[in-house]
C-alpha cells in the first residue's frame, strides 16, 4: 500500500503545557483511522495540526511524500488540500446547497460546465441532489452533515478530516449517517481521519484506531486487535468491557487465577504476578459449535432484562461474573449453572 499522510515525533505546546508528545503515525492510501480518546486527550489539537489550523511546536507531518510542516516550513491550510468537516458541518448561511458545495471550487460558483459536472457527482454521492436550491436553515441536522461532506469531497482531496461529525444527532440519526458518509468514503476512495470519544463507533467503523491518552498515542492498531489483545492492560479497559482478575504466571501459556488454570496470552513483560483480562462475550451459559477453554460450577445471583438479552450474575468460586444471554432460554436466581468460557485470557503485569 502508499502511505498517503505520515507524522514523525510531532510535539505541540501550549503556553508551556505539551498537549502532544512525540505523535507518529501513518496512514495508507483509502485507509479509514479513528483518533479514539477522552476529551481533552489531544486528539483534536492533533487533527488540527495535520489540517494547519495549529502549528505544531516540533516534528514533521508529510502528505503524499511531500512534507506540508517541519522545521522553517508550515504549508498553508488551503495549500494542503485537505478536507475538513467538524460536528456541526458550518456551512455559509447566506449560500444554498449548491453554492456550498461549489465553495471550493475555482470561484466558488460553480459555474464551469466540469465544475457543475463535479458538484452534481458528489450531490448524488452524498443521496442529496434534490437538496440543491435550499439554505441550511431549512435542513435537517443530518442533510447538513451531508452537505458539508458533499463540500468536502467536491474538490477531491485524498484526505478527509472529521472532528466528532456525528456527535450533535440524535442516536437513530447519528448511525444512519454514519454508515451513509462511510459508505461514500469507501466509494470514493478517499482516506479520513475521524476523532472521536466513542469506543463502538471506531471499533465498528475504522480501518485503524490510534488510542490517545494524555497526548500520547499508546497503540496503534486494528479494531480486532485493539479489542482482543490490547498491548496495555489501561488500553483494553478503554477499549471494551472488560473482566480482569489477579493471576499468577504458571508459565508462558497457562495462568492461574480465581477461576483456576486459564490458557492465556502473555502480555507479562517477564512479570509472574499480574492480571488477566477477558471480555464478557468470551463467557456463555450454552454450548457453542466450538469447544470451550474451560468450564465452570456457578449460582445466579441477579438477572437484568436489556430488551433483546439479559444480563446475568453468576457468582463463580467467590467470584461475580456479568455476562449477557440471549433471551431464547430461561433462567432464574440462585439457580445452578455450568459456564462455559471460549478462548483465551490476556495476562498482564499490570
Amino acid at each position: 500500500m502508499t502511505t498517503l499522510l505520515d507524522i514523525k515525533n510531532l510535539n505541540k505546546s501550549f503556553n508551556g503545557h505539551q498537549v502532544l508528545h512525540n505523535i507518529s503515525l501513518q496512514l495508507e492510501k483509502g485507509e479509514i483511522l479513528f483518533l479514539l480518546g477522552a476529551s481533552g486527550c489531544g486528539k483534536t489539537t492533533l487533527l488540527r495540526s495535520i489540517a494547519g489550523f495549529e502549528q505544531p511546536t516540533s516534528g514533521e507531518i508529510w502528505l503524499k511524500n511531500q512534507p506540508i510542516f517541519k522545521e522553517n516550513l508550515n504549508v498553508p491550510t488551503q495549500q494542503r488540500k485537505l478536507g475538513y468537516v467538524v460536528q456541526e458541518g458550518v456551512l455559509f448561511p447566506h449560500l444554498n446547497v449548491y453554492r456550498n458545495i461549489a465553495y471550493g471550487l475555482g470561484d466558488g460558483k460553480g459555474k464551469t460546465e466540469e465544475e457543475k459536472q463535479r458538484i452534481e457527482e458528489v450531490m448524488k454521492l452524498t443521496g442529496i441532489s434534490s437538496l440543491a436550491d435550499r439554505f441550511p436553515h431549512q435542513l435537517s441536522g443530518g442533510q447538513q452533515q451531508r452537505v458539508a461532506l458533499a463540500r468536502a469531497l467536491a474538490p477531491s482531496p485524498e484526505l478527509i478530516l472529521f472532528d466528532e461529525p456525528f456527535s450533535a444527532l440524535d442516536e437513530h440519526l447519528r448511525n444512519q449517517i454514519r454508515y451513509d458518509m462511510l459508505q461514500v468514503l469507501r466509494e470514493s476512495g478517499s482516506s479520513a481521519v475521524f476523532v472521536t470519544h466513542d469506543r463502538d463507533e471506531a471499533l465498528c467503523h475504522a480501518d485503524k484506531i490510534a488510542v490517545i491518552q494524555e497526548g500520547k498515542i499508546l497503540q496503534i492498531a486494528t479494531p480486532k486487535t485493539l479489542y482482543w489483545s490490547p498491548q496495555y492492560l489501561s488500553i483494553a479497559k478503554f477499549i471494551g468491557d472488560s473482566i480482569i482478575l489477579p493471576a499468577t504466571l504458571k508459565n508462558d501459556s497457562i495462568a492461574t487465577c480465581q477461576l483456576g488454570e486459564i490458557a492465556i496470552e502473555n502480555k507479562g513483560n517477564g512479570h509472574t504476578q499480574g492480571k488477566v483480562l477477558f471480555r464478557p462475550e468470551q463467557f456463555s451459559l450454552a454450548k457453542k459449535i466450538q469447544d470451550p477453554t474451560a468450564s465452570f460450577k456457578g449460582e445466579i445471583k441477579r438477572i437484568e432484562s436489556r430488551g433483546r438479552a439479559i444480563n446475568i450474575c453468576i457468582d463463580v468460586c467467590g467470584y461475580e461474573l456479568n455476562i449477557n444471554e440471549d433471551l431464547i432460554n430461561e433462567y432464574h436466581t440462585d439457580e445452578q449453572v455450568t459456564m462455559y468460557l471460549y478462548g483465551k485470557g490476556v495476562f498482564y503485569n499490570d
